[in-house]
């Protein structure tokens, strides 16, 4: 199968040949991982206890506060940290191919400050697969794109 790729262009900065996200659900615009950043949605947390229990694994209790997470840098795998907050260790919980963006200066359809975006993987005909539904050779293609 060949996947389409003559309109996979960064809406914001132009860019092929890169990663690119689009919001959850709808297939525009195209964001790449540097206009990503820029555009992040300032996000926070709740701060968690953490304590190791006696069989080795860690529960945390909310404390009730409110910390905002550190701004993100996609990686090579186009991940960032997920938006849980750290774990027991410092690090945080998990990673996430999810971005939350602010896209109100690049679309009027989302002005709410926060988008969720996905990895826009193209299919033959040049239109996305929905999220949980990408074919693994599409899933293979997106990954082996460079993130910058």
């Amino acid at each position: 199968m060949k996947i389409k790729t003559e309109n996979y262009v960064c809406s914001i900065c132009g860019k092929r040949n890169v990663k690119l996200w689009r919001p959850y659900m709808d297939t525009t615009p195209l964001i790449c991982a540097e206009c990503a950043e820029k555009r992040q949605t300032p996000y926070e947390y709740e701060e968690t206890i953490w304590q190791k229990e006696d069989n080795g694994w860690y529960t945390g209790k909310f404390t009730g506060k409110k910390l905002p997470l550190p701004k993100w840098e996609v990686d090579e795998k186009g991940k960032v940290p997920s938006y849980q907050g750290p774990g027991p260790d410092g690090e945080p919980r998990s990673m996430t191919d999810q971005l939350i963006v602010d896209l109100s200066d690049v679309s009027t359809s989302y002005t709410s400050g926060s988008t969720s975006m996905v990895p826009a993987c193209p299919d033959e005909d040049g239109e996305f697969w929905g999220y949980t539904s990408v074919p693994e050779e599409n899933c293979k293609w997106w990954e082996e794109l460079p993130t910058r």
